[in-house]
């Protein structure tokens, strides 16, 4: 997954993680990476959704944590789990 040119600079941002994630079998075959720059209300994204493996980039609102994404190919949702401390 090749990242967007817009987070090159991490000092625009207020917002980025990368996470990895699973399909319903627990398999690791997607990836999520979320970024919100200063001032925005809308974070980017970059999917590869874990059920079908279609890459996809877009913007979403979030209203609260847990965040959900939805794969425009296969319609799944996809929850952004919050990180546990370790």
């Amino acid at each position: 997954m090749k990242l967007p040119d817009a987070i090159k600079n991490l000092n625009d941002l207020a917002y980025l993680t990368r996470r990895k994630l699973e399909n319903e079998n627990g398999e690791q075959r997607g990836a999520v990476v979320m970024w919100r720059t200063k001032g925005a209300e809308e974070f980017n994204y970059l999917l590869q959704c874990p059920f079908c493996g279609v890459e996809e980039q877009s913007q979403a609102f979030f209203k609260k944590r847990p965040y959900r994404v939805q794969c425009s190919n296969c319609g799944k949702s996809i929850l952004i789990e919050k990180l546990a401390p370790k």
